[in-house]
């Protein structure tokens, strides 16, 4: 019961209200939710991009060194980088969801 609860506030802070075999759909609370969520999504891309562009992800740290002859990839050190790369991907999973929380809750 709670989950459907939960499903029909996340429906309403996105301004989607369904009662009485209608739907009822604010366009105007829809679209400030998703444009908030973009901009949030875009800052996070960033983010990352920006880490890469300064270096602070080493290919020779995760186990990879190309030039033009070959390609040589070390499975320990590219295993390590893996799961450190799903620790962050379930940390950013967090943010993100904390994120549409905060949304919901301005929206409301």
């Amino acid at each position: 019961m709670q989950d459907k609860d939960t499903n029909k506030n996340i429906l309403q802070n996105i301004g989607v209200d369904i009662n009485d075999e209608k739907i009822h759909i604010d366009l105007n609370k829809t679209k400030s939710f998703f444009q908030t969520l973009q901009d949030t999504l875009n800052q996070k891309a960033q983010k990352m991009q920006s880490d890469i562009e300064q270096g602070k992800v080493d290919l020779d740290n995760i186990g990879l060194k190309v030039d033009n002859e070959q390609i040589d990839i070390d499975l320990n050190k590219t295993k390590n980088f893996i799961e450190d790369l799903g620790n962050k991907l379930n940390n950013f999973i967090k943010d993100l969801e904390n994120s549409i929380d905060n949304i919901s809750k301005k929206e409301s």
